[in-house]
């Protein structure tokens, strides 16, 4: 299973802009990042730029990752 570590905190972005939703990575796979983007959430290999997957819910996007990316049990 993999495990998500919060990279970036939610943020309050004042009054009428409401706020911003929080970044993870995967916890031994710090180079891929999960972020909501518009309505979607997205998962991103930063070192090579690419997009992996993305899904309308962060659980459906976790799925979709653990059947993409190998991990390590020792990572987790």
């Amino acid at each position: 299973m993999l495990k998500l570590k919060k990279i970036k905190a939610t943020e309050w972005n004042g009054n009428g802009f409401g706020e911003t939703s929080a970044d993870w990575c995967i916890k031994g796979q710090e180079h891929i990042h999960v972020f909501k983007l518009g309505m979607a959430w997205v998962a991103k290999d930063t070192s090579n730029d690419r997009l992996i997957c993305k899904a309308y819910s962060r659980s459906d996007l976790i799925e979709v990752l653990e059947a993409k990316v190998p991990f390590s049990e020792e990572a987790a």
